[in-house]
């Protein structure tokens, strides 16, 4: 489409909009207005109208495509944020290995027919990715590798009932584990928190930080990992191992960005 067609046309729109916002503050003010502009453009609405359909598809086509690639730089932008900000996170520097990035692509629920609470991520095989392998997030653990497709690979996200991860607690660094399930004779739980365990007489308190104890070869959790915070203990009943309520550090229910923790052996 001519430059000069094009350019016309918007001075047409600008015109246009002028008369009617001059008719709306002050109604019959925007006659004589609406008289010129009428008079000044008539050449120009007779080139308009001999516009035909495929230029208007065209006009339309060069639009939508314009929108995809400002869509695209802004996605981009924001993936380049969120890579920066899981390359400076502590939950980078706690492990010494390859991070490859990956994103959520899909969620299924525990009672899901594959079973297990996880989520989809868009690298597999291809990328290195292998069953059992760490998966993190900026803020700390989320999972491990369950399944593994070429391209893909479900993660079996912490807070799975199936889910039981070693950990140290405290200053200290004391022993235990983290599951979603609380012990009997407990009180329930909140959406998303687990239930710190402790090993023996071990004692825990309100604002502890929790970490992954870590398994051989980093198997299926790399060691030293943040895993959430002690929000509340549950009273001393006498029971084997004192426990307390975790406040995870990762919202599984909002994933988007994370990093499949790669093996020497991959």
């Amino acid at each position: 489409m001519p430059r000069r067609t094009t350019l016309t046309a918007l001075a047409l729109v600008g015109l246009t909009a002028a008369a009617l916002v001059l008719d709306l503050a002050r109604p019959g003010a925007a006659d004589p207005v609406r008289a010129a502009v009428a008079a000044t453009l008539a050449p120009v609405q007779e080139v308009l109208a001999g516009w035909d359909d495929g230029e208007v598809a065209e006009l339309s086509a060069e639009r939508n495509a314009l929108a995809a690639e400002v869509d695209r730089l802004r996605a981009r932008e924001t993936d380049a944020a969120e890579l920066g900000a899981l390359a400076r996170s502590s939950t980078t520097a706690a492990v010494d290995r390859t991070l490859l990035p990956a994103r959520v692509v899909a969620f299924a629920p525990g009672s899901s027919p594959v079973g297990g609470r996880t989520v989809t991520i868009d690298v597999g095989s291809e990328d290195g990715v292998l069953p059992d392998q760490t998966v993190v997030a900026v803020d700390g653990l989320v999972g491990r590798v369950l399944r593994v497709a070429p391209s893909s690979a479900d993660v079996l996200l912490l807070g799975d009932p199936q889910v039981v991860v070693g950990v140290r607690f405290g200053e200290d660094g004391a022993l235990g584990d983290v599951q979603a399930d609380p012990a009997p004779g407990v009180p329930a739980r909140g959406h998303g928190q687990l239930t710190l365990t402790a090993l023996g007489d071990s004692e825990i308190e309100v604002g502890a930080q929790v970490r992954t104890l870590g398994s051989p070869d980093d198997i299926p959790y790399a060691a030293g990992l943040p895993l959430g915070e002690v929000v509340a203990v549950d009273p001393d009943r006498g029971q084997l191992g004192r426990t307390a309520v975790v406040e995870p550090f990762v919202d599984t229910d909002t994933l988007d960005l994370v990093a499949v923790v790669l093996r020497d052996d991959r």
